[in-house]
């Protein structure tokens, strides 16, 4: 394996979906099965959808709770940024009157 080539991880996280994909298009090409075989896959296939319909909505509430938190800790950040600069400009401006004041105390 190329070490510069990042490994398919979603590959790896849905495998298990990914067979049964295949099951059901195998399923498929065979033409000669009963109306009970039908039944039963189907079944199969709603229950496996509605698990990747759950698994999805955790996935995006999890995606809301994260996008919340980095939306709060960048304004965190900004507020944070802004009284830094405010701080420089005031340490910046007490430096200024200190080098005034040593100017006029040196004469």
């Amino acid at each position: 394996m190329d070490t510069n080539q990042k490994p398919d991880t979603s590959r790896d996280v849905f495998s298990k979906e990914f067979q049964k994909l295949q099951y059901y298009r195998e399923f498929l090409k065979n033409r000669e099965v009963s109306d009970e075989a039908w039944v039963r896959l189907l079944e199969s296939l709603l229950k496996d959808y509605e698990l990747l319909l759950i698994d999805a909505v955790k996935i995006t509430k999890i995606g809301d709770v994260s996008q919340h938190k980095l939306l709060k800790a960048k304004e965190k950040i900004e507020e944070l940024n802004n009284k830094l600069t405010e701080s420089e400009r005031n340490v910046r401006e007490l430096n200024t009157i200190l080098m005034f004041y040593i100017k006029a105390t040196d004469k």
